[in-house]
């Protein structure tokens, strides 16, 4: 499998979320295919960190360069964005859930939950499937150890979209994607979860 290009990176978030769906996502000998995702526009969209004039570090790291890996700590949980457009544009997709399909075992022994569909449906449930901590903050997908692979929809698979979950304002831009009747997202439903 091919790893995805570096000028997929520079692409508009609200461009790369449909496009990421299906694309494979690994971290050391595990991981799975994307099935739900958001996006974050930057200092004009009232749902991200860099939304205008708010400061700080989680507000600087949506200027990293194209391709980066952004976590921070919600509520003990590790969350994994993705930086997108060019260095000094603020953008990002938050991965939100993946279809397991590699190192199963050692996330079930992680997660310490049996049934697939609990393993990584959710942004902190993922990054605990795949052992991500916050070391990998600022690493670059596919020149570190992050892999994200060439992947699409499968045949008959519609993409939904719906408002952001967890969030305060902006929730009800439809910036969240996900692939139709999944057995492995975060939450369930079209329009409106």
């Amino acid at each position: 499998m091919k790893e995805v290009k570096r000028e997929f990176f520079l692409l508009d978030p609200l461009q790369a979320l449909r496009k990421i769906l299906g694309k494979l996502l690994f971290y050391k000998g595990a991981g799975g295919r994307i099935v739900e995702a958001e996006a974050y526009l930057g200092e004009d969209d009232p749902g991200s960190f860099a939304y205008r004039g708010r400061r700080g570090a989680k507000r600087d790291a949506l200027y990293r360069p194209p391709g980066s890996l952004f976590l921070y700590k919600v509520h003990g949980h590790v969350l994994l964005n993705i930086i997108f457009l060019e260095e000094d544009r603020p953008g990002a997709i938050l991965i939100r859930a993946l279809e397991p399909i590699m190192g199963i075992d050692e996330m079930k022994r992680r997660r310490k939950k049996r049934d697939l569909r609990e393993l990584c449906s959710g942004p902190g449930k993922l990054t605990q499937a795949l052992g991500m901590d916050l070391s990998l903050d600022g690493t670059v997908v596919n020149l570190g150890p992050v892999k994200l692979l060439e992947g699409g929809l499968r045949q008959g698979e519609e993409i939904g979209f719906s408002g952001r979950i967890g969030i305060r304002e902006g929730k009800q831009l439809p910036y969240r994607a996900f692939i139709k009747n999944s057995d492995f997202l975060s939450r369930r439903g079209d329009l409106n979860p």
